[in-house]
């Protein structure tokens, strides 16, 4: 397929979740959070941090070790194209269609939708879900609630053997709650 017809591909996809999703109310602080913890230089690039990915490039050829680079819009892309494979075709299509995105939609709306359909756990494919689980009300979150929200991209809660996970999980909330105190005290974070 090609690079516009996966575009087009894309797009209708986004249409269909900001009709699903629209006059939906999400807390700044969880916004915020998930620019913390997922993309903190979310407002600065245009669907692609260049200092990600090579950071990323660097550790995973040279010191043997995984590292993800991707943004957020990245993380959009392929959530709703559902391509997970690793290849560099892949990528440069993610990276392509990001920057897309990003020039096309709001930034807030880039937040909002990845918020929609990310998966944070076991029965929880997207934000609605997670609150409902979680037992949380997405409109007026604590910075640790919304936190651990986030916390669940990277380290998704599982249906079952939860300890270790949620202990992971607790860790991960507070870590992006420093990154985004340090952050706000730098003064080099976007507002929402």
């Amino acid at each position: 397929m090609k690079f516009k017809d996966e575009w087009n591909q894309l797009s209708k996809s986004i249409d269909e979740i900001r009709s699903k999703s629209a006059g939906a109310e999400f807390s700044d602080n969880l916004l915020e959070l998930l620019v913390a913890g997922e993309d903190h230089r979310f407002w600065l690039h245009f669907g692609v941090d260049p200092i990600g990915l090579s950071r990323a490039f660097l550790k995973t050829s040279f010191c043997n070790r995984r590292e993800g680079g991707s943004t957020i819009a990245m993380q959009l892309v392929r959530t709703i194209t559902k391509r997970y494979e690793i290849s560099l075709r892949r990528k440069f299509k993610e990276i392509y269609l990001a920057t897309r995105v990003t020039l096309t939609l709001e930034r807030k709306e880039i937040l909002k939708i990845y918020l929609n359909i990310a998966y944070f756990g076991w029965n929880m494919h997207g934000i609605e879900q997670a609150c409902k689980v979680l037992d949380l009300d997405k409109s007026a979150l604590t910075n640790y609630e919304a936190a651990s929200i986030v916390a669940r991209i990277k380290y998704p809660e599982p249906r079952f053997n939860k300890n270790k996970r949620l202990r992971t999980i607790d860790l991960r909330a507070n870590h992006i709650m420093n990154r985004f105190n340090q952050l706000n005290s730098k003064g080099n974070y976007g507002t929402i």
